[in-house]
């Protein structure tokens, strides 16, 4: 009964993982679009890209923690 109930709690703990994994990926939908629109303020501006691209993890740099402090 005890390894039921351990595997059990195991699966529980992998959904909760799988599923936790899954919210920032959903939260930056926009994130980019926002974030240049408030950069760039209408103007075209490369510097704006490269850095909504980096906090909004376009290129996974931001999930990954590349280039965070």
């Amino acid at each position: 009964m005890a390894v039921i109930r351990m595997g059990v709690a195991a699966l529980l703990l992998v959904a909760v993982v799988v599923a936790a994994a899954s919210v920032p990926a959903a939260a930056s939908c926009g994130c980019s679009d926002d974030c240049y629109e408030r950069c760039a303020n209408g103007k075209t501006d490369p510097a704006c890209t490269t850095m909504c691209n980096e906090a909004c993890g376009v290129l996974g740099k931001a999930a990954a923690g590349v280039g965070t402090v």
